[in-house]
């Protein structure tokens, strides 16, 4: 039996321009794909192994990153908006090869900064909120740059419902669209979004979010759903909604970097 080529992959990383917004990433996987079969999904840091098909010397597989959509395991799929990576490597029986991941946004995606937290805060909280969401400075709650978003509840300040204001931001369910941001937190909170006029204006949590502890984590929250659900409307604001969990006395939710990003 012929032993396999192996492509070591340790890691995945993003280089993002000025108006694409921050840089992080939750990929912990990639897809690899020869040029006529799926080879399988490896968590990074990836260890492929990768067998000759047409006995030529050069091999071709491609590398595509993964997400958790939603943040479930059982959602698993290739990110449509990050740069795949073309590997071209001479196949050596028992050889070992080491290569970077090193990825952008694909060309013709549009990244929406929804928002960052840096220079304002979109975020409104209603009228009938007992908290808000604050931008904060303290380098124990920023996640990067100077500011992020945070949230304290307390018995007196246990819910807040908030909403951006006046983005009407222009989405369709005709193409892949997600929200990415990234978040921390010790109580559970809502994400999702607000359809503006049309037949069915509603306001939609799509997502509940549970505590991550001490941990900071990147959200892929696809979008596609509920634009499908709301042809009509025409523009949508995001939603951030937090209610002191059951029994506790105090709780946060800090989060940073909203982004929207489709074809």
């Amino acid at each position: 039996m012929v032993a396999p080529h192996t492509i070591i992959v340790p890691s995945f990383s993003l280089t993002t321009y000025e108006d694409e917004g921050t840089d992080s990433n939750n990929i912990a996987e990639v897809w690899v794909y020869s040029e006529t079969d799926v080879l399988g999904v490896f968590p990074l840091p990836a260890t492929i192994p990768v067998l000759q098909e047409n006995g030529e010397d050069v091999v071709h597989i491609t590398l595509l990153p993964g997400v958790r959509v939603n943040g479930i395991s059982s959602t698993r799929k290739p990110y449509p908006f990050y740069e795949v990576l073309e590997l071209d490597f001479n196949y050596v029986p028992g050889g070992v090869d080491t290569v970077e991941f090193h990825s952008n946004y694909v060309s013709g995606v549009e990244v929406v900064l929804a928002e960052n937290f840096e220079s304002a805060n979109r975020f409104q909280a209603s009228s009938t909120s007992t908290a808000e969401i604050v931008r904060t400075f303290d380098p124990a709650w920023v996640f990067e740059g100077a500011v992020s978003g945070l949230i304290m509840l307390s018995e007196d300040a246990s819910h807040v419902t908030s909403t951006t204001q006046e983005q009407l931001y222009d989405l369709t369910g005709d193409v892949a669209t997600f929200l990415e941001f990234n978040y921390r937190c010790d109580n559970s909170f809502a994400v999702g979004l607000e359809a503006i006029g049309g037949i069915n204006p509603e306001r939609t949590p799509i997502i509940v979010l549970n505590p991550t502890g001490e941990e900071w984590n990147k959200m892929y929250l696809d979008l596609g759903p509920f634009l499908r659900s709301t042809p009509t409307a025409y523009g949508y604001e995001v939603t951030l909604d937090a209610i002191l969990d059951m029994g506790e006395e105090s709780g946060y939710v800090v989060v940073d970097n909203f982004k929207i990003v489709h074809y």
